[in-house]
């Protein structure tokens, strides 16, 4: 049993290993970079509607229970069109992209001090991908879906900047400025949370898109 669990634990290392080499050749080969634009129009569309105080989301309470709402329906969306692709194509990549999902849901849901469970389960599904390739090779060889899915993790990690009070750090390093803060940081770090959750459903919707058209093209032939 020792050496079961301790055979599992090297296959997540290794597992861990062989992303983070991957990653520098795949944001410099296959990333596709435009999308990065998405969250720098968002933070200052989300500073000009604070400024003008619309729909009183000058108050940071009146737009997180707003972003509260949207954001979980949007990773929810992503679990129930993952899953519905699943059913319909068996195709395991879906299974994964639901489990994605589902973990990023259950960690917004639960809240804070949770993160632990979502980082485990991430992990989990990274040990799955790699080692399964060959069953969830259908996300694995998308260039659009892969894309779409780091840009979700890397808006949730800019929202992290903000939440963890690195940015206001380093503006009150940069400013000499003890009490600088970030403006309308709290929208900023809601509203960058809440597109990685739409860019979690529009992975999911172009996986379910290209699962269905290999579906489709089996049957014909």
């Amino acid at each position: 049993m020792l050496s079961y669990f301790k055979s599992i634990g090297l296959e997540l290392k290794g597992s861990l290993g062989a992303l983070f080499r991957a990653l520098p050749l795949y944001f410099r080969n296959q990333f596709i970079w435009w999308p990065l634009l998405s969250p720098v129009l968002l933070l200052i569309l989300v500073y000009l509607v604070s400024d003008a105080n619309y729909q009183g989301w000058k108050h940071q309470r009146t737009f997180k229970e707003l972003m509260e709402i949207l954001h979980p329906s949007l990773l929810a969306a992503g679990v129930l069109v993952s899953l519905l692709g699943w059913w319909l194509s068996r195709d395991r990549a879906m299974a994964l992209m639901a489990a994605i999902c589902a973990a990023c849901l259950g960690r917004e849901l639960a809240g804070q001090g949770t993160s632990i469970y979502l980082a485990m389960g991430l992990i989990l599904c990274i040990w799955y991908a790699n080692t399964h390739r060959q069953q969830v090779n259908t996300l694995l060889q998308s260039r659009w879906t892969l894309s779409l899915l780091a840009m979700g993790f890397i808006n949730y990690a800019c929202s992290q900047l903000l939440d963890r009070g690195i940015i206001r750090g380093i503006g009150r390093l940069l400013s000499q400025n003890t009490r600088w803060q970030p403006p309308y940081a709290s929208n900023m770090e809601e509203s960058l949370e809440t597109l990685g959750g739409l860019f979690l459903l529009l992975a999911a919707v172009a996986l379910f898109a290209i699962t269905r058209a290999q579906t489709t093209r089996s049957s014909r032939e």
